[in-house]
């Protein structure tokens, strides 16, 4: 099913460019270029051109230009930033530099607008002016946002969002939440994703800008229509056409998504009168405000129904241009999707050459893009911020309670007035605040602690989530393409029949033989990253199942002893990790003890767990591993460690190799 997007020129945050430059408060369109205005303000220029006077008159002449003559603009942009400079005029540069990186933003150039921005930022940060800062931050996230950078993207973002809280700005509050919710959606993170978009649509409906209210409803019917919640999707779109009007650009979007819904339902003939009308409110809009991708993304959608309820003759041409177009704009996700489209129409034609080399040319793309998108989690930047803004306030309230103590303990000394007595009362008072100062030590110590803990957690699940990822897309890409490979060889093996010669029938049945081979050890290795058994049975029957393929008769002896694990589960996140380290220990067996034995023990006592692993091997010495030990072991000791784990490696060159790690079952 292709990604519905939105198609509005310049993504998400875009349109939100004149609100901010109008200090976010109207919703007056780009402003037209008044020309007594300019003429005035070139006439200052002239007369002054070496002070402030002149920086203003510059600044303003550039926006001005900035919509209407690009060119003229920066000519006036970089003039006023050069005088500003020469003058430290910190107020004009942030206001030079915010306009040049929009201007750059309009040209394409996005790494330099991202510059500029960060610039602008720094000098408004130095004339006390955060919310225009922030504005800086949020555009400058967008852009690497658009680039795929999501990692920078989502820092940058988030400092945005901190400025922008800082100044109670509530529409900028809200544009700074839509971007977030786009990052995340990018990154298929429905669950923050949608987090994101309900607290920008709050801060919309707040600051009345009905547009942003009708995009940020479009938004979450599509993140609960791809969760599964489809009769939540349906009533964000029947809030949000209620809100857009019948014949908006903004209703177009809300009825493509409930066009997609009803395809996700298998109503495919429900879908294209609504598809139609999709259709109809493009070809009204003047050109140049769908882009090439939001076309290409409509006719794929549209081809796919037609293809669905065997209307292949119309589905072809709205396939083919979905095609051309994502191929001249070079939007390789659309591209993707007319790919996929082709295919299908392939299939129902009967055409099984043309569906299998879409087919091919679909997933030679799909691996493409999934490379360029393999970004680290963004997740942990978003934890951080959170974790900021709570230590901030608890530092207030410490400090606010170390304020207080102190007046109450001056204003009790002054009472006392005694030296005895106030001795006393100065020890017993510098006791207590020795408590309360190791008492806050700990309590620090604790949230230190669980805080690493979770940031340990979140690695873990990230881990496993991309370990489920690739065995899905290995079993149902890699697998699904070579099964339709199998299918086809065997279709030009029955056209040909008797034709072939005896070489060529072995030749046949060899080929067969190595895509047999080539499905099941797509599936190894897919079951290998997500074992069902760990899954569904437990740790012990996954270990038991992982050494049976592991085994190697006549080379390697495997002796595999668990107690106390068959009745009773552990928990989740004791059982993935123990099953990982055993996966890497037993691995490294295999790949370079050359042993002929192993040994392998998991005994489950009444407080704590004991892992034990010895060979027979050429063995190793650890002491001389020092920094340079491999990744895999430092992943062994990481992963116990989060357990609250010890592990002891014994082992010695020429005599095996044996490890020992015990975890205690009461602290997980």
């Amino acid at each position: 099913m292709p990604y519905q997007r939105f198609f509005l020129k310049g993504g998400w945050a875009w349109g939100l460019l004149v609100l901010l430059t109008c200090a976010m408060g109207s919703h007056a369109q780009v402003p037209k270029r008044d020309q007594r205005a300019v003429d005035s303000l070139r006439r200052v220029v002239a007369q002054h051109p070496r002070d402030t006077h002149g920086t203003k008159a510059l600044v303003t002449l550039m926006y001005n230009f900035l919509y209407n003559d690009t060119a003229q603009a920066g000519r006036y942009g970089r003039q006023a930033a050069k005088l500003a400079l020469a003058l430290n005029d910190q107020q004009r540069l942030a206001r030079a530099y915010y306009n040049l990186a929009t201007l750059a933003a309009m040209e394409g150039r996005l790494d330099e607008s991202v510059r500029r921005h960060l610039v602008s930022a720094r000098y408004f940060l130095a004339v006390g002016n955060p919310l225009w800062a922030g504005h800086n931050y949020a555009n400058a996230g967008n852009r690497l946002s658009s680039t795929g950078r999501f990692e920078e993207a989502m820092r940058l973002s988030l400092r945005g969002l901190q400025l922008r809280e800082a100044a109670h700005d509530t529409a900028a509050v809200a544009d700074s939440y839509g971007n977030i919710g786009q990052i995340y959606l990018e990154q298929q993170n429905l669950p923050a994703a949608q987090k994101a978009y309900e607290e920008s649509l709050r801060g919309w409906q707040q600051a009345g800008v009905t547009p942003y209210v009708v995009r940020c409803l479009n938004h979450l019917a599509i993140i609960h229509r791809d969760a599964g919640r489809l009769d939540r999707a349906r009533r964000y779109v029947a809030q949000g056409l209620q809100t857009a009007g019948a014949d908006s650009l903004a209703a177009a979007s809300l009825l493509l998504t409930l066009a997609v819904l009803e395809q996700h339902q298998g109503r495919w003939a429900a879908a294209l009168p609504l598809l139609r009308r999709v259709e109809a409110n493009y070809q009204r809009q003047p050109p140049g405000r769908i882009t090439p991708q939001g076309q290409a993304d409509l006719f794929s959608i549209i081809g796919e129904s037609l293809t669905k309820t065997r209307q292949l003759g119309q589905a072809a041409p709205y396939l083919r241009k979905a095609l051309a177009l994502a191929r001249a704009s070079n939007a390789r996700q659309e591209e993707s999707d007319a790919l996929s489209g082709l295919a299908n129409l392939a299939e129902a034609q009967g055409d099984f050459r043309a569906a299998f080399e879409y087919h091919r040319r679909h997933a030679a793309l799909n691996d493409m893009l999934r490379a360029e998108a393999a970004t680290r989690s963004v997740a942990d930047i978003q934890t951080r911020y959170e974790t900021e803004k709570k230590d901030a306030r608890n530092r207030l309230q410490a400090a606010q309670l170390r304020t207080q103590q102190q007046i109450i303990r001056r204003q009790r000394l002054q009472l006392i007035g005694g030296l005895v007595i106030a001795a006393l009362l100065a020890g017993l008072a510098y006791l207590l605040y020795n408590r309360h100062r190791l008492q806050q030590k700990v309590a620090l110590e604790q949230e230190r602690q669980l805080e690493e803990r979770q940031r340990a957690t979140a690695v873990l699940d990230a881990e496993e989530a991309e370990r489920r990822r690739i065995g899905a897309d290995l079993h149902d890409g890699v697998g699904q393409l070579l099964s339709v490979v199998k299918l086809n060889v065997n279709a030009l093996h029955e056209e040909l029949g008797t034709r072939l010669d005896q070489d060529q029938a072995r030749r046949f049945g060899d080929a067969l033989d190595l895509v047999d081979e080539s499905v099941r050890e797509v599936r190894s290795i897919s079951h290998n990253l997500l074992p069902n058994a760990l899954i569904k049975r437990g740790l012990a029957r996954a270990v038991r199942e992982f050494l049976d393929k592991v085994q190697q008769p006549g080379r390697l002896r495997i002796r595999l002893e668990t107690l106390g694990l068959e009745e009773t589960r552990l928990d989740p996140v004791v059982e993935n990790a123990l099953y990982r380290v055993i996966q890497e220990l037993v691995q490294n067996i295999v790949k370079h003890a050359q042993a002929s034995e192993m040994d392998l023990q998991l005994i489950r006592h009444e407080h704590e767990l004991t892992l034990l692993v010895e060979d027979n091997g050429v063995g190793f010495s650890p002491d001389e591993l020092g920094p340079d030990a491999g990744i895999g072991l430092r992943n062994i000791e990481s992963r116990v460690a989060y357990l609250g784990g010890a592990l002891h490696l014994d082992g010695r060159p020429g005599r095996g190799t044996t490890v020992t790690a015990t975890i205690p079952l009461a602290a997980n």
